[in-house]
């Protein structure tokens, strides 16, 4: 049985950011990312995602790489942006399409790949529905899912990238058990609420967890002990990109081990560090360091409510 199954579609993005520039497309994506994490943690991971034969080979060989059973699934072609990071801050960014991947189907993921303790799904475009989500949770009904939904509120208008709140995403998260938006993604989802707020909304659509990151300030997890604050640890900034991938990974990988939402948080927070420091699949974590990570952001978790 896999600790943690992602499923959603990978991507080659070009990536550019004040400090450094890919020399091409790299792979990337909320998915592979997150399996990719839980690889290099130690964990068992599988990885779930339509993806062309341009890039097929090498998307089996990095997952197989870095420890990760890759389930490809043929699409048209692969999915792909190319992102530039706004301003030196690299808070937010602008995203214009290369290619679109299909929509998965349920029935065309393996039984083998559904068969985890864990689940994090990480659309990019879309292409995971309601109607999927549904099927999996029918299907799935012990294993914890965790919820990146930046590919759930993601339109295409004149070649960019916007993002636009529809009903189904909110059905999805109370379908669900956590969901972790970005503050740009939890604004347009709760309008005209801080971030602690949409943390504890969140919690009460889905009666488990509502997260919500806030990049170099850390995230807010709300639960039924409250809402804590958890911040994020200094370190040098590269490149963002991933790094919320990278906590949806850890938090499922240290929960379904620990059971503790909390400390999952912190794990998770202290995971993303390391991929802020570098760009592309190929980012380091080791197991060991960011335990020591874990326990230095420990001292300085606070409970808003």
């Amino acid at each position: 049985m896999f600790d943690v199954s992602a499923i959603g579609n990978p991507v080659y993005d070009i990536i550019i950011t004040p400090y450094v520039r890919t020399n091409g497309r790299v792979l990337s994506g909320c998915s592979t990312n997150a399996a990719l994490t839980v690889g290099k943690l130690g964990g068992k991971a599988a990885l779930i995602g339509k993806i062309g034969d341009d890039f097929r080979d090498d998307f089996i060989s990095v997952a197989r790489n870095y420890g990760v059973t890759p389930f490809p699934l043929a699409s048209r072609e692969t999915g792909g942006f190319y992102l530039r990071y706004i301003d030196a801050r690299m808070n937010d960014r602008e995203l214009r399409v290369l290619g679109i991947a299909d929509k998965i189907k349920f029935e065309e993921v393996p039984k083998e790949a559904l068969e985890s303790k864990s689940i994090v799904l990480g659309p990019i475009l879309k292409e995971l529905s309601l109607d999927f989500v549904k099927s999996l949770v029918n299907e799935n009904a012990d294993s914890l899912i965790v919820v990146d939904p930046q590919g759930l509120i993601r339109e295409i208008i004149d070649g960019k990238v916007v993002r636009v709140a529809n009903k189904e995403t909110y059905e999805i998260i109370r379908l669900t058990h956590v969901t972790k938006p970005n503050e740009h993604e939890a604004e347009v989802l709760f309008p005209g609420m801080d971030m602690p707020r949409i943390a504890k909304k969140i919690y009460e659509l889905n009666n488990f967890a509502g997260i919500v990151t806030v990049a170099e300030r850390g995230s807010y997890i709300a639960f039924d002990k409250g809402i804590y604050h958890v911040p994020a640890y200094r370190t040098i900034e590269r490149d963002p990109t991933g790094c919320g991938d990278v906590y949806a990974g850890a938090f499922a990988y240290y929960f379904i081990k620990y059971q503790d939402l909390l400390e999952s948080a912190i794990f998770a927070s202290a995971a993303a560090s390391f991929m802020v420091e570098s760009t592309g699949p190929g980012f380091s974590i080791d197991l060991s360091k960011v335990m020591e990570r874990f326990e230095a952001l420990q001292e300085n978790v606070k409970k808003v409510s």
